[in-house]
């Protein structure tokens, strides 16, 4: 056999082995997940690299990989064939519109639309998923050597929208590290400007002020030591200073009621 042929067929050899070994992986996830009694449905979102090794986007389709709860409704599996028309392109940025996974994939983060944001009629987006609640999990593959790779998106989806879905989302990721996947944590994209200078930053639903300010000092080197206000900016773009725990949490959770993207937020009124 020609050397060019051998490698190219351990090349294959590896591709086939490789998408097995994570088609089982999430299948596992999946079939293991506990809906608690609930009416939901959880499903998997593969990525596939675009030909071009230059182009940092993907193919985000829907996956074989799904499961139900004992106890549904038609509403679930209406919105799984829905799923099939999206357009699989996902680049930095590519608008995503009210595509759930599709943001995920683009943030790396995960989210979740609760309660609270299906009862607020005044987001920004068009339900995607009408009148139930949604978490997505970005997973990654964590191979020795390899570092992080994206592979795809979970999706759940259920009938009674939560208030909260960290729960889930923290079952799904311990799921995924049994099968030597993992995920990132639930969060916000955050992008920073001070004076010509812009950065963004992934933040923690949970993050108080200090992890706030940590992380734009750190940025900011010049800021340290100093005393300043961070200001974010409301789908009006009105700005509204963040001065206590009380308002970044406001912030954050405006931010997940309007299902935006990004919180962009701004360096103000330096004293010192």
């Amino acid at each position: 056999m020609e050397p060019m042929y051998s490698l190219w067929f351990l090349f294959m050899a590896y591709i086939l082995y490789s998408d097995e070994s994570l088609d089982s992986s999430i299948k596992r996830v999946i079939e293991t997940f506990d809906f608690h009694g609930e009416s939901g449905l959880i499903q998997f979102w593969r990525c596939s690299p675009l030909g071009d090794p230059n182009d940092i986007g993907c193919c985000l389709r829907l996956a074989d990989q799904f499961c139900l709860s004992t106890l549904h409704n038609n509403r679930l599996m209406d919105y799984r064939t829905t799923c099939f028309l999206r357009n699989p392109f996902i680049g930095l940025q590519t608008n995503v519109g009210n595509w759930f996974a599709g943001r995920a994939a683009q943030t790396g983060v995960g989210d979740h639309r609760t309660r609270h944001a299906v009862l607020n009629h005044d987001h920004l987006y068009v339900d995607e998923a009408s009148g139930m609640g949604q978490l997505v999990v970005p997973v990654y593959s964590n191979n020795l050597g390899d570092g992080l790779k994206f592979v795809g998106v979970i999706e759940l989806v259920t009938t009674q929208p939560k208030e909260s879905y960290v729960a889930d989302f923290n079952r799904i990721h311990d799921l995924l590290m049994m099968v030597n996947l993992t995920s990132t944590y639930m969060g916000k994209m955050i992008k920073v400007k001070y004076d010509d200078n812009m950065v963004k930053f992934t933040l923690p639903f949970w993050a108080k002020l200090t992890n706030l300010q940590e992380q734009v000092t750190t940025r900011f080197k010049e800021l340290k030591n100093k005393t300043f206000c961070i200001k974010y900016e409301d789908t009006n773009r009105n700005r509204h200073s963040i001065l206590s725990d009380q308002d970044l949490e406001f912030c954050i959770g405006e931010s997940i009621s309007n299902r935006t993207t990004v919180i962009r937020m701004f360096v103000d009124h330096l004293v010192g």
